[in-house]
């Protein structure tokens, strides 16, 4: 075997250019799978992140109905069964308590519909990271009477400014259409175009007054240490609570829970797609190397070599020359997308673009160890693969007829 493996290993710089140019194409090919891997995977954690953070939370708790129908009246009615309960979950990182009113938004200029978040600054702590998204102003400014926090597409839309005022309207606990001036305290920017366009953020206690009720909550968002046992801890807290509707993030967001569950599915078929075009390169080169030598491959076989050493011999170069291109593309993969782990990959440039599709301008790839190894592995199986028609096309030869050749 040791043999074997000397005269393969030597077979493959018999024609340095030629085996070197594969080498290259498969670096080249496996560097930029990894970084489209990476690339993929960063904007996938970041879209979840971000929908996390500003949105959905891991849990949410409704008012039965409240989901489907968005009536102001549907408050909770669990209220003071709720929080001894969210106390005793051992994952629990935080929660808050939020009131939510569907209204209209309108400047002397512009108005529009739009979802008001009656928000607890110190409650809210605990489970977002909203204000890093704000731009301008001060988040929820406690000196200001009725502050309110605005996008910036918003602002543009209604032409106004910080400290501007605007005008909400929207329908009390009894039905009534109820108005009141807010002055914009800050701006904020998300990756969420839709988001930005149809929501703002109040004080909670200014929106339960024009509600009528100091203890008006229509939400109750909560945040875990570990996101995959959502689902176990909703199913939980919905036995617990009868008269309250508990979703996950699984459950209140199907498109986000498609993107993390079938996103490293399709990562790996992208992989797939550049091995296979690799795999034709591979078994181009290995069929030309095989008529090359026709009349040495003929000649080993009068000599009494075994059909099945040809063929391993094929395959053992074959898989020299996919490892040694696929171990460089691997580390040139890794090197290029740890130098963009930190500062990012910038995309400014199509900011708007990729925020009507909810991702950030700044992409910080992700590529786990799981990842590289299965690259590896799956560049291993391609190299045999690729060499299966060229050793079959070796063992067919006949000696005789090879050596006159």
């Amino acid at each position: 075997m040791k043999t074997l493996l000397l005269l393969s290993w030597k077979n493959v710089w018999r024609n340095r250019t030629r085996s070197f140019a594969l080498m290259l194409a498969i670096t080249l090919g496996i560097a930029a799978g990894l970084i489209m891997f990476g690339l993929m995977a960063g904007m996938i954690l970041q879209r979840f992140e971000g929908l996390v953070q500003n949105q959905l939370a891991h849990i949410q708790i409704h008012e039965n109905n409240y989901l489907s129908e968005q009536e102001n009246s549907l408050i909770i009615q669990d209220l003071y069964q709720i929080k001894p309960i969210l106390d005793t979950i051992s994952s629990l990182e935080g929660y808050a308590f939020r009131t939510i009113s569907n209204g209209m938004i309108a400047s002397g200029y512009y108005s529009s519909g739009i979802k008001i978040m009656g928000l607890d600054k110190k409650e809210e702590a605990s489970i977002s990271r909203f204000p890093e998204n704000i731009t301008d102003g001060t988040y929820l400014n406690d000196s200001i009477r009725n502050p309110i926090v605005i996008s910036q597409r918003l602002a543009k839309k209604l032409r106004v400014q910080i400290g501007g005022r605007l005008v909400l309207t929207f329908q009390d606990l009894d039905g009534n259409i109820t108005s009141s001036a807010f002055r914009v305290s800050s701006l904020y920017r998300t990756s969420n175009a839709n988001f930005d366009d149809a929501n703002v953020m109040v004080k909670r206690d200014d929106l339960q007054q024009l509600l009528g009720n100091n203890e008006a909550f229509h939400q109750v968002a909560i945040l875990l240490t570990d996101h995959t046992k959502a689902a176990e801890v909703a199913m939980a807290l919905d036995l617990k609570l009868p008269n309250s509707e508990v979703r996950s993030w699984e459950s209140l967001s199907p498109e986000l829970r498609i993107l993390v569950e079938q996103g490293g599915f399709i990562m790996y078929v992208f992989m797939i797609i550049i091995l296979l075009g690799l795999a034709f390169g591979i078994l181009n080169t290995m069929l030309m190397a095989v008529f090359e030598r026709i009349q040495e491959l003929g000649m080993l076989m009068s000599l009494g070599m075994q059909k099945a050493k040809i063929a391993s011999m094929i395959i053992l170069e074959t898989i020299f020359i996919a490892i040694i291109g696929g171990v460089v593309g691997i580390g040139l993969g890794i090197l290029i997308t740890k130098s963009f782990e930190t500062k990012g990959l910038d995309l400014s440039g199509f900011a708007d673009a990729l925020a009507e599709f909810g991702y950030e301008a700044i992409i910080y790839p992700e590529l786990g160890t799981e990842d590289i190894v299965i690259t590896l592995l799956l560049v291993f199986a391609t190299s045999i693969l690729s060499a299966i028609i060229p050793a079959l096309r070796a063992v067919q030869l006949n000696p005789a007829e090879a050596v006159r050749k």
